[in-house]
């Protein structure tokens, strides 16, 4: 499976319809998508606006967990600062 079909179904499984709204992506030192935003077109990075999700693996490198910033799944976050949120 290559890296965009498993960032796509990540997406799917953890967000839901994607196609309304603009996606970010962040990785971490393996390779693995660990931060995933989606905001409404045109919403800047540094702007609240976003939903952000953090991906939690196992030490295989597996996905095990999705949690939300800060525990909401509102748009109200800032994608800049997505690794400053607390994620339950």
């Amino acid at each position: 499976m290559t890296s965009h079909s498993v960032e796509q179904n990540l997406m799917q499984e953890a967000l839901g319809v994607v196609e309304l709204f603009t996606p970010r992506f962040t990785y971490d030192a393996n390779g693995n998508v660990e931060y995933i935003g989606l905001a409404e077109p045109g919403t800047a990075d540094d702007t609240p606006g976003w939903m952000i999700r953090k991906i939690v693996y196992d030490a295989q490198q597996r996905p095990v967990a999705i949690k939300f910033a800060d525990g909401s799944s509102k748009f109200g976050r800032v994608w800049s600062a997505c690794a400053s949120y607390t994620f339950l």
